[in-house]
């Protein structure tokens, strides 16, 4: 089954990368358009690139949609017939199951609003909230508990998105936050990454070893986590022994507020 992208920004090119790393597909198994068509044929070899949407919903079973949220509608409307009989999976942040279904009803939100009801739509559809490390296949990805999958179709979902890392469903309410953490995540992971590798440098070690063993060990820290499941407190203590070396450290980062740093990223991002 042929893998198409409608958009292809960062997210899209991660996602297509980690498909082809993973060995789940060749280059010249997906298809993709974007609004350069030049520049896509440039950056992306082996990909099939095509002009609009409506050839990629044509040619493509599995269609991954790649826009900005506020271009989804008028992206997505006017090729919803060409979309019977694929599966789409979205990656629009904001975009829920509901909302597809308003646009392929072609109800507007007033009338929605206004307590129209939406109709049923023919169209196979999911929103998921993946992240950049997915392009070397150790991503996580958020996806909506809501969609209208049959069985089989859903294990076609998950068995492709678990070649790129892992695979988390939340219910509606609860995946926009949890795709925060893992969506934006990566760019407050790699500010530390560049921090506590900034501080090797300082004191003698060179840039390029001093990324790259950080880099592992938050790799090696996070896998640490996710297979003993301890609390991070817990592992905190561990290293953290009474009169040893880490626990100065930690108690500058605590006194300095950590906690509170990170946590005003995520409310920044909700607004308040």
């Amino acid at each position: 089954m042929k893998v198409g992208f409608i958009g292809f920004g960062h997210m899209a090119g991660a996602i297509f990368k980690g498909l082809v790393n993973s060995g789940f597909i060749e280059p010249r198994e997906a298809c993709g358009c974007a609004s350069d068509y030049d520049k896509l044929v440039a950056r992306t070899p082996g990909i099939h690139v095509m002009r609009t949407p409506k050839e990629v919903a044509q040619e493509a079973g599995i269609i991954f949609v790649c826009v900005k949220p506020g271009q989804v509608e008028e992206v997505m409307a006017p090729i919803k017939d060409e979309l019977i009989g694929c599966i789409v999976i979205s990656v629009a942040f904001g975009v829920d199951f509901d909302e597809y279904e308003r646009i392929f009803s072609g109800l507007r939100k007033e009338d929605v609003a206004a307590g129209m009801e939406i109709p049923a739509s023919r169209i196979k559809h999911i929103s998921i909230i993946p992240n950049t490390p997915c392009e070397v296949c150790q991503g996580i990805t958020i996806c909506e508990e809501k969609n209208n999958l049959s069985d089989p179709e859903l294990e076609i979902v998950k068995s492709l998105l678990k070649k790129i890392g892992r695979v988390e469903f939340l219910p509606t309410e609860k995946m926009w936050l949890a795709g925060e953490l893992t969506s934006c995540g990566p760019a407050f992971a790699a500010m530390f990454i560049e921090a506590l590798g900034d501080a090797g440098v300082k004191y003698g070690i060179d840039k390029d070893t001093a990324y790259r063993i950080v880099s592992q060990m938050v790799a090696g820290t996070g896998q640490l986590q996710i297979e003993t499941r301890k609390n991070p407190g817990e592992m905190v203590d561990e290293v953290a022994t009474p009169g040893g070396v880490t626990i100065k450290g930690v108690t500058a980062l605590r006194e300095a507020d950590f906690h509170q740093v990170v946590g005003r990223a995520i409310d920044a991002i909700e607004g308040k």
